[in-house]
């Protein structure tokens, strides 16, 4: 089960902070993906994802992350991932993914690269 909660940051209110709880699997990672393209369709372009508390990770749910980046860089956006730890980011590297997704340590970290790319 995944549950996750939105926010905009005070300093930062063009950006929207997904943080995600739990695991990204087969079974929740389309929930995400369509939660994630209303957002677009409200005319969010930069989104956060916060993985600190996402626990696991499976490959449907590293594939809904490739497709959300996917879908903001196409409309001049950016998404990035904050403080993915443990499991989660020992498979973000063994296939590879930190050398195609912006990966930083925190939310702090993601903003300030978001906000400097635009």
């Amino acid at each position: 089960m995944i549950d996750f909660k939105s926010y905009k940051l005070d300093y930062a209110p063009e950006i929207l902070v997904l943080e995600l709880t739990g695991d990204l699997n087969a079974e929740n990672s389309e929930y995400l993906m369509t939660c994630v393209q209303g957002h677009i369709e409200d005319g969010i372009s930069r989104i956060i994802l916060n993985c600190e508390e996402l626990r696991f990770i499976s490959s449907m749910g590293l594939g809904t992350l490739i497709r959300a980046m996917t879908r903001l860089k196409k409309l001049g956006g950016a998404v990035a991932l904050a403080g993915p730890r443990g499991a989660v980011a020992d498979v973000l590297r063994m296939v590879h993914l930190n050398r195609l997704l912006s990966i930083y340590e925190d939310v702090d970290d993601a903003t300030a690269a978001i906000k400097k790319e635009s």
